[in-house]
């Protein structure tokens, strides 16, 4: 790692813009540079301030405020473009750019990178690399930290540093930007990344059907799904698909249907064709068919409704298929879940009474709660297992303790 140059002083912005969970900070800084905001940490550790990074604010404005926010640091002036080289498929982008602004470049190149944090029109990069975001294609494309090439950030001492590089061949040093990809907020401020691209598909088609408890429990017709690799195979509770026009369909359809399935595939026309075919005999005709360019809208939206309001908790499983949750269904919560199956990633918006037997039932399922908001849990980045390593990672990157977040 290495120290960049020191700044000027932070632009002073609205505080209250950046309120968690109602509770507004005392003051919010829009640092122009990475060298401003170097220096906004650095004043902020001599004054014995603490601090939020804001990006988008799409998760964290649904957090509860940590007992010290003195500070949002607004990175959102941080957006430019600063290297992208189609031919390498890799782009370097400084960390307050919008994934639909990022989108809007590399698709002029017929690229695109393959996160899917909730609403791309405000989810800045940065945010997407703290939290690991990533929506229902992650066990086909990956997560951020897979994408991840080499990375600017600011630790809490107000240090510029970087770790890693531009380009796939580089990999001298300790991959510390990868490290601080999920730690939402709590070790370091990314400041500019580069990342892995991909080229669009030749082809891409996806539907959905409605499905009940029967079609969700029977594990022979989901026995075949991960062999054809769906890019996405969703479940979505009826109270969360009745937020969206398209998935919910007709009412009185919806209404039969206690889960609509959304099933994708990406890749050449022949095998789509195939994984159509199969489609149909293990599920049926689907009730639409979504083809090609209004595809990426479609990942979009599911992945939109992870970020929907109220309290929440997220599992992973080892399971892939539909019937690891078909349990579930005839629970109250299952009209309010959301299962990203390849990926084994299951959301829940329980109720307050339903949220530790829910807890506990799928522990003894073989589910393991990474996530927990708006219920009195911790939703922090490392588990009670990796607590003691996490402490001393804090103490070497945040030497001060300026990060507010998990650091209760």
């Amino acid at each position: 790692m290495s120290e960049l140059s020191a700044p000027s002083s932070p632009r002073v912005t609205e505080a209250s813009r950046f309120a968690m969970g109602g509770a507004a900070p005392r003051m919010a800084w829009r640092p122009e540079s990475a060298a401003e905001l170097a220096e906004a940490v650095r004043q902020a550790g001599a004054d014995g301030l603490k601090l939020v990074p804001w990006g988008g604010g799409v998760s964290l404005r649904r957090e509860t405020a940590p007992e010290r926010y003195d500070v949002a640091l607004d990175t959102t002036a941080l957006k430019r473009v600063t290297v992208y080289d189609p031919e390498d498929f890799t782009v370097t982008a400084e960390c307050g750019i919008t994934l639909d602004e990022l989108r809007a470049t590399l698709g002029a190149k017929s690229q695109e990178l393959p996160l899917e944090g909730a609403e791309s029109w405000g989810a800045t990069l940065g945010g997407v690399l703290a939290s690991n975001a990533s929506g229902p294609r992650r066990r086909a494309f990956g997560a951020p930290r897979d994408r991840i090439l080499g990375a600017r950030f600011v630790t809490g001492d107000g240090v510029l540093a970087k770790t890693g590089g531009r380009v796939v061949k580089n990999v001298a040093g300790h991959a510390v930007h990868r490290l601080l990809v999920g730690s939402l907020g709590t070790l370091a401020v990314f400041t500019e990344a580069s990342l892995k691209l991909l080229p669009h598909p030749i082809g891409r088609v996806a539907w959905y059907w409605g499905a009940d408890v029967s079609t969700l429990a029977d594990a022979k017709r989901w026995g075949a799904w991960p062999r054809h690799e769906p890019a996405v195979l969703t479940v979505i509770g009826r109270a969360l698909a009745a937020k969206h026009p398209v998935l919910a369909g007709d009412p009185a359809q919806a209404n039969a249907a206690p889960f609509t399935v959304v099933a994708g595939f990406e890749e050449d026309p022949a095998w789509l064709e195939t994984c159509a075919a199969f489609a149909r005999d293990t599920l049926g005709s689907p009730r639409s068919t979504v083809r090609d360019a209004s595809v990426p809208a479609l990942w979009q939206q599911l992945a939109d409704f992870e970020e929907m309001p109220g309290p929440r908790l997220t599992f992973t499983t080892s399971a892939n298929t539909p019937d690891a949750i078909a349990f579930l269904a005839a629970q109250p919560v299952g009209e309010r879940l959301l299962f990203h199956a390849p990926c084994g990633r299951l959301h829940l918006w329980p109720g307050p009474e339903e949220a530790a037997e829910l807890t506990r039932d799928l522990a003894r399922r073989g589910f393991v709660r990474i996530g927990a908001r708006g219920l009195g849990a911790s939703s922090g980045w490392a588990t009670d297992a990796t607590a003691g390593l996490r402490d001393r990672i804090r103490t070497a990157l945040d030497p001060r303790g300026v990060w507010a977040l998990g650091s209760g």
